[in-house]
């Protein structure tokens, strides 16, 4: 028996929760199916780096067979993070979603599948946090920047590396135990830089709107029972001022959850 449950077990015990799951917008999913019928590679990594973030987001926000729920895999996290490292491939950049409406909950088109261009000062602040600052005068008046293709490139680069001389196999190849232990070692600074950024854009992508390229068919929205954007439909006065009525618990959620709290009682003094 579990001695602790598992992300998010007692909302999967209770069953899906009936949210619309719209695919990604046209545009985005065109992008992504180009690039992969191209060459392989994604929008800007290759192919190979595609995968080793695949890996590594997996392993962030695990999935089937770790846990009940959609993880990152499923919610297509690496591929968002790859067309956000490449958002200025295509114009207008794919940076901000357009609104007010995704036509998920009324309205009569998504407005955020049609993205907003930018200005010239957003341009250049999106620029060098993509592309760092390269030495260009222009983009270091406050000091010289990394930008995160960078951070991607190297960083998938050096978990094969570290993969490769503890195991003998690339990263997306190693048991994930041993991806574990590399992406948690916290003396390997070149590691945990990646980590930071690439963590942080992994939950953006999973539970993110999907116009962006992740949360593919809500999965990052449903199992939480969250219902997104909910204009211009909205809510009524009693939901407003009511609690939510809390994901319904069955049989199998409730002996998981008293097999737990007996082992935590056991293990007090």
């Amino acid at each position: 028996m579990p001695s602790e449950l598992s992300r998010r077990s007692f909302i999967a015990a209770g069953g899906a929760f009936g949210v619309l799951a719209l695919a990604p917008p046209a545009r985005v999913r065109s992008l992504l199916e180009a690039a992969r019928a191209a060459t392989g590679d994604g929008r800007f990594l290759t192919k190979h780096e595609v995968a080793t973030l695949r890996a590594a987001t997996a392993r962030f926000v695990p999935g089937p067979p770790y846990d009940p729920d959609p993880g990152a895999l499923q919610a297509g996290a690496a591929e968002a993070i790859d067309l956000m490292l490449g958002a200025f491939r295509v114009r207008p950049p794919l940076i901000h979603a357009g609104g007010p409406f995704s036509g998920r909950a009324g309205g009569r088109r998504d407005d955020f599948a049609h993205f907003v261009p930018l200005d010239r000062l957003a341009t250049l602040g999106w620029r060098i946090r993509l592309e760092g600052s390269r030495g260009m005068r222009s983009r270091e008046f406050a000091g010289p920047v990394v930008g995160l293709q960078e951070i991607y490139r190297k960083g998938l680069a050096h978990l094969d590396e570290r993969s490769r001389s503890a195991y003998g196999v690339d990263f997306a190849a190693a048991p994930p135990p041993a991806q574990d232990a590399i992406l948690s070692d916290q003396s390997d600074s070149d590691t945990q830089e990646f980590v930071g950024a690439a963590l942080a854009n992994t939950l953006e992508a999973m539970y993110g709107a999907p116009e962006y390229g992740g949360n593919r068919k809500l999965v990052g929205w449903t199992p939480n029972r969250w219902l997104g954007d909910r204009q211009p439909a909205g809510f009524s006065p009693a939901q407003v001022s009511s609690p939510d009525p809390g994901p319904r618990v069955g049989p199998a959620a409730a002996a998981l959850f008293s097999a737990w709290l007996a082992a935590r009682e056991k293990g007090r003094p």
